[in-house]
């Protein structure tokens, strides 16, 4: 790879996390029995059934096969020191996106349209925003916020007696994603990179890749960071859990230039 990019030795998640994750997190272990739970029906259901989703039907990648591709990913884990490299796999998808499952035994799973229109340091950015999850030990309440419907249908009342739960994992989850952020642009080190995803993300069209104009976002990011986010957060909050899985692009891309803004990226990589 021809970018040059520093190994953070030694780096703990807790120098870049988010304070909104940290604080949802805090309730969220609050809970009684929350995280026992979380880990058997993890390790006995969900894991079992992603693992054996993806080795039968997705494309594994190593580096025999597609080294270019699995490099991104050991370069990702070196420079967050991140101990064991997870199990990659690729799913044919034109959204410009991955995503990680599993809480033992993480595996990564890329979309084909992140590699065919990103860049290298912007694969980097994502690959990183994921190992950002596992380093974080984000998973086993991810997992658990994914199946949390399926227990509320399985038990009966299970809808009153969990809507607290509910709220407080898919809340927690969205938090959670700043934190992954941070952990992606210190993986890729190239804050033009991380703009340039998130413009993609956000639903620039192909044929407008090579007019990218950054300076644009950057202040619809900027003119974001103006609004009375203690008013908002009500609002975030109901949708947090109205569309779990909605982006937030120009949220996040706001939260991260806050965040280099106040010297905090650059602590991290000094």
């Amino acid at each position: 790879m021809e970018h040059k990019r520093k190994i953070l030795k030694g780096l703990e998640h807790r120098l870049y996390e988010h304070p909104f994750d940290k604080a949802a997190l805090e309730k969220l272990e609050a809970i009684p029995f929350l995280t026992k739970a979380s880990e058997w029906v993890t390790s006995n259901l969900v894991e079992r059934v992603y693992t054996v989703q993806y080795t039968g039907s997705n494309l594994k990648v190593t580096n025999k096969n597609y080294p270019i591709i699995h490099q991104y990913l050991e370069e990702a884990c070196r420079i967050l020191d991140l101990k064991k490299v997870p199990d990659l796999y690729l799913q044919w998808s034109y959204g410009i996106n991955a995503c990680t499952i599993g809480a033992e035994n993480p595996i990564i799973i890329l979309n084909s349209g992140l590699i065919d229109l990103c860049d290298e340091d912007e694969i980097m950015f994502i690959i990183g925003h994921e190992c950002g999850h596992i380093k974080s030990n984000h998973m086993l309440y991810h997992m658990m916020a994914q199946v949390i419907n399926f227990i509320i249908d399985a038990i009966s009342g299970a809808s009153l007696i969990s809507g607290g739960i509910q709220y407080a994992l898919y809340y927690w989850n969205r938090m959670s994603e700043f934190t992954a952020d941070r952990a992606g642009l210190l993986c890729c080190q190239n804050q033009e990179a991380m703009i340039r995803t998130f413009i993609k993300m956000a639903g620039l069209p192909i044929k407008e890749f090579k007019t990218i104009r950054t300076e644009t976002f950057l202040q619809q990011a900027h003119d974001f960071k103006m609004l009375d986010y203690d008013n908002m957060n009500k609002v975030v909050k109901f949708l947090s859990i109205a569309d779990e899985s909605h982006p937030w692009t120009v949220m996040r891309s706001a939260e991260l230039l806050k965040w280099i803004d106040s010297g905090g990226y650059k602590q991290c990589v000094i």
